[in-house]
């Protein structure tokens, strides 16, 4: 049996206390690439305060949308961002995320191990050593800015900057709210691992 997350220091908002702002909120995440918003755990918590969670919603349903960054790259970067931030409910989202968008699970214990692993292009552990430089340092080095650059277009660097520091913050709060993961999480981490 899999042992549950411990439970959250800041608990899901209940259906009781939805109201119009709480829905309005849960409206924004409702199309295409997302399922049964309503009872997600990262956004029944981010519902306790519907004003932010309406200022921060647009800019993460883009990076899960609209990012201009090649999948596998946005994801390597969001994996390992979660990853080295310890954050366990992103890591085991991002197992799901990955393989609904047709990535291999061989990647994930690659992404746990880092830019020296060989699974990776060299332009994927030029991606990898980038995210390591903005979680732990918050600037990309020359070096890795310059081979980033080389391949992406202006667009592109952004999205990877704005990905990797929107995912640092999110970490941030996950783990102090202590965001409990659902059984198919649960199940995902098992299998593949978690932090």
């Amino acid at each position: 049996m899999i042992q549950p997350d411990p439970p959250a220091r800041l608990p899901q908002i209940t259906r009781e206390e939805f109201t119009e702002e709480t829905d309005a909120f849960f409206a924004q995440w409702s199309d295409g690439f997302f399922n049964n918003v309503d009872s997600n755990p990262v956004l029944l918590t981010f519902a306790h305060h519907p004003a932010l969670a309406n200022a921060f919603s647009p800019l993460n349903v883009h990076l899960l949308t609209d990012n201009s960054l090649p999948v596998k790259q946005r994801q390597i970067a969001i994996m390992r961002t979660a990853w080295v931030c310890k954050c366990t409910y992103m890591w085991s989202s991002h197992l799901r995320t990955s393989q609904r968008c047709g990535l291999s699970t061989d990647m994930f214990g690659p992404i746990k191990i880092g830019a020296e692993d060989p699974y990776f292009s060299e332009f994927e552990r030029t991606v990898i050593r980038a995210t390591d430089e903005l979680v732990h340092r918050k600037r990309i080095g020359d070096d890795n800015w310059q081979a980033l650059a080389a391949q992406w277009n202006r667009q592109q660097l952004l999205d990877f900057m704005f990905t990797v520091g929107c995912y640092v913050m999110v970490a941030g709060v996950m783990n102090s709210a202590g965001v409990e993961r659902k059984e198919e999480l649960l199940e995902l981490a098992a299998e593949h691992g978690a932090p």
